[in-house]
């Protein structure tokens, strides 16, 4: 899903401002980081397709609220996106765009470009690992789902890379 259909989904379940989206999205979108200078500019063009509509809300002392409501045509939008054919997976891992061009690096210096891969996957994990009991006692059944698969699919990596590593640090027969 692209950013204007996330958009239209957190929309789906009521009135919403850009702010109150980033931070649903901060705390609930594991695979999937929505910046508010994506979100804002998103809003604007779907108001101007009139899928969502603005509603501002005048505030002393601050700058007004703009409150943001999906419209019938956004809700049929968001519907079809959502029940459309799946997307081949995205193989654009930053690591494995790297490791193609490690032929340019020393084996010690590709040894040490694993390495600080993996100890990246683990801090990635440890940080999900304080997320586990959120996730179990306030997400839902999708939101489990996605916990769960993004902590397998950084598993899965780390062994991995973990695995090719200890093929390279072994002495190449000759």
């Amino acid at each position: 899903m692209d950013t204007d259909q996330i958009l239209l989904g957190f929309l789906l379940s009521g009135p919403k401002s850009g702010y109150k989206i980033k931070n649903i999205t901060g705390k609930l979108m594991m695979a999937y980081n929505l910046s508010l200078n994506q979100i804002y500019p998103a809003l604007r063009k779907l108001e101007s397709t009139g899928l969502v509509r603005k509603e501002v809300v005048f505030q002393t002392g601050k700058p007004n609220k703009h409150v943001y409501s999906i419209t019938e045509n956004g809700g049929k939008e968001f519907l079809k996106a959502l029940t459309s054919p799946p997307v081949p997976v995205d193989y654009q891992l930053d690591f494995l765009t790297r490791a193609f061009f490690f032929r340019f690096l020393s084996p010690e210096e590709v040894i040490g470009q694993f390495d600080s891969e993996i100890s990246s996957l683990d801090e990635q994990l440890e940080d999900l690992s304080h997320m586990k009991d959120d996730a179990e006692r306030q997400a839902d059944e999708n939101g489990q789902f996605i916990y769960g698969t993004i902590v397998s699919l950084l598993e899965m990596l780390r062994d991995v890379y973990s695995a090719e590593l200890d093929k390279r640090r072994k002495p190449r027969k000759g």
